[in-house]
């Protein structure tokens, strides 16, 4: 078995990224050694490098990544293309026409009726803060309307949500 084919197995690519792992704790750990003035330091230091020589020499037998063209999937990688706004494509313009206008429309009213809903059901809720705040009693109504706040605005999202569904 030659080295460019061991290396491109499943083992040999275990064994060069434990001798890789190692050999760069071996150089750090030489380091440190040599940093601390500690014994056999040099000898850690040239064995991590020695093992860091080895891993760049059979890394030259190792098979580049493969390289894939994109532009095969997506066109719109092309040189000839490069200037294309991916915006405005034919699929792009197909959809548009098929939305319906008056579905356009009733999506717009149905958002603006939500928004009203919720900036009137917001007003009740401060309505009933500022009442019960002037009333000097519990916050029992002030959390009562939130609560009921905060129910209208989950059924209202559940409608927006369907109104989308249907849109779509």
């Amino acid at each position: 078995m030659s080295l460019k084919s061991f290396l491109g197995s499943r083992t040999g690519k275990n064994f060069y990224n434990i001798c890789y792992c190692w050999g760069a704790c071996l150089v750090i750990l030489g380091a440190v050694l040599k940093i601390m003035h500690a014994p056999y330091d040099d000898l850690f230091l040239m064995i991590g490098l020695c093992t860091e020589v080895f891993i760049f020499f059979i890394s030259g037998f190792d098979e580049p990544a493969r390289e894939y063209k994109w532009e095969r999937v997506y066109p719109i990688l092309n040189d000839k293309n490069a200037n294309t706004d991916p915006a405005i494509t034919q699929s792009n313009v197909k959809h548009v026409r098929n939305l319906d206008s008056k579905a356009l429309l009733q999506l717009n009213k149905n958002v603006e009726t939500l928004n009203e809903l919720y900036i009137n059901k917001l007003n009740e809720m401060y309505e009933a803060q500022i009442k019960q705040l002037k009333n000097g009693g519990s916050n029992e109504v002030i959390q009562e309307s939130a609560r009921k706040l905060a129910d209208e605005i989950a059924a209202l999202n559940e409608k927006y949500r369907k109104m989308l569904d249907t849109m779509n």
